[in-house]
């Protein structure tokens, strides 16, 4: 089978794959938008019968949220707030509905409002920085990130990438800074795919090729499936102008996928990857 057969041929695997997960998707979603229906047509009926319960309203302005519908949700928020003022939650819930619809100057005071009865309240504080992000003051953004780390009683990964994130915004050239909050959330969970693919991608943003295919080959250590990071490293050797080195692992990357079993060579990403490679390896020939 020659290139272009190949490619046409994995072109329309690929299209009749997506059209089949697209399908799969858009049912899978149909079935959680009627499913808030339901929910917020029971709970309706409930506060029908109490409408005195606060934290009633509360959930149903949760599930309005949820259902793309700030405007009903302000309004459940605001009367449980009104029939219970003790459920100060309703603030932090307000803040992160206007900040999830860009409404940052709406988002902002509420926030801080919380934030005065809560001081030290870790999701508050990321919400908080989400919203400095979005107001563009990425300094107050990793200020608020750094505070929230020292109270979250059990970081994840991603508390680490934020911060490194927000590092960038405050300054794109402070990669070494963005760099050390990653080394200290391996510090603490150890080897992090999701960590250790934030600094690949730090290192080719900063041209550091070599450092970037060093820690490409600690990944590759611990997945029996290389041909992805192959891939990568293909890319990154073709971007430093190692051609030869480039076409080595555009193959290897090949070699790579004839290896996995029939099933899943025929999906979608291992046939663009297959095509891409296959592309790249002409390219590079010529």
């Amino acid at each position: 089978m020659n290139l272009s057969t190949l490619c046409i041929s994995g072109c329309v695997q690929k299209t009749i794959l997506l059209l089949v997960f697209l399908c799969l998707l858009l049912n899978t979603s149909l079935f959680a938008h009627g499913d808030l229906d339901l929910q917020i047509e029971r709970i309706s009926k409930r506060i029908e019968k109490n409408p005195s319960n606060a934290n009633l309203y509360l959930k149903r302005g949760q599930l309005y949220n949820q259902h793309k519908e700030p405007k009903k949700a302000k309004q459940d928020y605001l009367l449980a707030r009104n029939l219970d003022n003790s459920l100060l939650i309703t603030d932090l819930l307000l803040a992160q509905m206007f900040s999830d619809n860009n409404e940052v100057n709406a988002a902002l005071p509420y926030v801080n409002l919380f934030l005065e009865n809560h001081t030290n309240h870790s999701i508050a504080l990321i919400t908080r920085a989400k919203i400095y992000q979005q107001m563009g003051q990425p300094d107050l953004c990793q200020k608020d990130l750094e505070n929230a780390l020292t109270h979250i009683t059990e970081p994840n990964p991603s508390h680490f990438i934020s911060i490194s994130e927000a590092v960038l915004m405050t300054d794109d050239s402070n990669i070494s800074e963005a760099l050390s909050w990653l080394k200290k959330g391996e510090e603490k969970f150890g080897f992090d795919i999701v960590l250790k693919s934030k600094e690949v991608d730090l290192y080719v943003q900063s041209k550091q090729y070599e450092n970037a295919i060093l820690t490409i080959d600690k990944i590759i250590e611990h997945f029996p499936r290389k041909e992805k990071w192959l891939f990568q490293k293909a890319i990154i050797y073709e971007k430093s102008g190692e051609v030869d080195l480039a076409k080595t692992h555009y193959v290897a990357t090949l070699e790579a996928i004839n290896k996995l079993p029939k099933r899943i060579q025929m999906t979608s990403k291992i046939i663009e990857l297959e095509v891409n490679s296959l592309k790249q390896i002409e390219v590079l020939s010529k």
